[in-house]
């Protein structure tokens, strides 16, 4: 007879425990999406602070020393963290893994939509759009080709252990969803070109 009271109680205990982990995502994602940018590894809401600049009056040579800017999808509300790289003083930004027809969505998605955004890098903002750059143009290739020196983690450290778990993301994601069969790769390459500021 007094089985059936603990079993209950245990049952109580887990489903109260559930219910308090979902309250807590909910709480999480709602104070992220109030966060001025990116938070860590998640994703924020608008980028509000920094002074604002255009897109041409920052020093993307200089800049490229960075790996990493905040990029705010203007549409979305939304804001992420990206790696970036450079290619004669003009910033670019990419998705690696299997942005169209994945099985999950993803950021290039909201930019096909609306390719509004705003950029934040040491400290300034600036409003700007993102163009796709095509496979097999010379551009793409040129663009990769920087971005893999970049980021081929042949200098250890940080670099070379995040180019490796990105790596190892790209090569599952793309065998799981059979991205490794078809003619055309998944990612998407994208040029950073200023815009004005909205109203």
């Amino acid at each position: 007879m007094k089985e059936a009271p603990r079993g209950r109680a245990w049952l109580r205990r887990l489903i109260g425990a559930a219910l308090a982990l979902i309250l807590a995502s909910f709480v999480v994602a709602f104070l992220l999406s109030r966060a001025d940018g990116p938070v860590w590894v998640f994703g924020g809401g608008p980028l509000r602070t920094g002074e604002p600049t255009g897109i041409t009056a920052l020093d993307w040579t200089a800049l490229d020393e960075r790996h990493e800017l905040e990029i705010e999808i203007v549409a979305a509300g939304s804001s992420r963290i990206l790696w970036f790289n450079v290619f004669e003083g003009v910033p670019y930004v990419a998705c690696d893994l299997d942005c169209v027809g994945g099985v999950l969505p993803r950021w290039p998605q909201e930019i096909a939509r609306d390719d509004r955004v705003v950029i934040r890098i040491d400290g300034k903002r600036a409003a700007a759009r993102l163009v796709h750059v095509p496979h097999g143009t010379e551009e793409y290739a040129n663009v990769k080709a920087v971005r893999a020196v970049k980021y081929s983690g042949d200098g250890g450290g940080r670099a070379a252990a995040e180019t490796a778990a990105h790596q190892t993301v790209i090569d599952w994601g793309e065998s799981l969803t059979g991205r490794a069969q078809r003619d055309e790769p998944g990612d998407r390459l994208y040029r950073i070109e200023p815009r004005p500021w909205d109203g």
